[in-house]
């Protein structure tokens, strides 16, 4: 594109300069805290964060206007610095409530605002951009909304967020920054790949590519919207909190929602497909697949669930844990 090579040399010559005193302090406290045990951070898995956003940084960095993928790069890195500002005013925003939990709220928007955004500025609106702007905005408003009555609901921060303020104590207020809204923002960054292919392929007619975008689309919205409804329905009509959900799509699946949010990450590498290096960022649904089925978040809930349900534990011989398709 002619615009990028024209103000390209005044983007890089702020943005290094924030990005490495962030990149730095971000790093030294993770050594430093990993030094003490009762924080329980700096694992390896901690570092590849930081180390993933440096190596895409430093490609665009050295990238000139001649290089390979240099259009690609440049609105990635916008992408990023939308993502950075979004979530340093939700980061301001939680110091002034005193709740970290905020950024389970904004988690979706961190996919969204970039790629409305730059959808926005180009405003040539094709078919395949309207259609990837209601995706996106579809599935995260929904679950912005949902998350933010249920964080309501309960009036106080969550207790993953409040366990560790209190084992960060005077530090929580700037490290959050970064073991919550940057962490996870990178994350959701990284994910977005196939988002960004897709609003870097510019203005084009719905192709096959369309096609299992808006069918695993449908699919993961109604694994993830029916499956928290039955849940939410659950909570109000049990009779005791020891009962576990073993009805509707919760017969299916032990994490419904969770498969129906990776499906959903696959709906959005499809449309990167319509870029002609969309296949790279295929990785990245793959990636998120794996976090929710066995990296982090379904482990995370079977391990709480395992230990507070002592009925938990036949259901978990019964109902597959995360494929409905898969073996329990």
């Amino acid at each position: 594109m002619p615009s990028v090579g024209a103000n390209m040399n005044s983007f890089k010559s702020v943005l290094p300069l924030v990005g490495v005193v962030l990149w730095l302090v971000w790093v030294m406290a993770l050594l430093v805290f990993r030094r003490r045990p009762e924080l329980r951070v700096g694992t390896t898995r901690e570092f590849v964060y930081p180390v993933a956003a440096l190596l895409i940084g430093l490609a665009w960095l050295f990238s000139t206007p001649t290089s390979p993928g240099t259009w690609f790069l440049a609105l990635y890195m916008r992408a990023a610095v939308i993502t950075g500002v979004l979530l340093t005013v939700v980061w301001i925003i939680s110091l002034l409530r005193r709740d970290a939990g905020i950024m389970d709220v904004a988690y979706p928007m961190v996919a969204a605002v970039p790629v409305l955004v730059l959808l926005a500025r180009r405003g040539s609106w094709s078919p395949h951009e309207i259609l990837v702007a209601v995706l996106v905005t579809l599935w995260s408003l929904r679950m912005s909304i949902h998350i933010g009555l249920r964080n309501a609901k309960h009036g106080k921060e969550d207790g993953r967020y409040a366990a560790w303020r209190l084992r960060f104590g005077a530090h929580w207020w700037w490290w959050s920054f970064f073991q919550v809204f940057a962490m996870q923002g990178v994350t959701v960054w990284l994910w977005s790949l196939g988002l960004i292919a897709a609003v870097a392929a510019g203005p084009q007619a719905l192709g096959w590519q369309h096609v299992p975008a808006v069918a695993l689309f449908a699919v993961g919205f109604y694994f993830q919207v029916v499956g928290d409804l039955q849940l939410e329905h659950f909570k109000k009509t049990r009779t005791e909190r020891s009962q576990v959900l073993d009805t509707g799509l919760w017969r299916l699946s032990r994490h419904p929602n969770y498969f129906g949010e990776a499906t959903i990450w696959w709906s959005f590498g499809a449309l990167g497909l319509v870029h002609p290096w969309g296949w790279v960022a295929l990785v990245c649904p793959l990636y998120v697949t794996w976090f929710m089925s066995a990296g982090s978040a379904t482990p995370m809930q079977e391990r709480y669930l395992a230990r507070t349900k002592p009925a938990y534990a036949d259901y978990m011989r019964r109902v597959p844990r995360f494929f409905p398709w898969g073996k329990p």
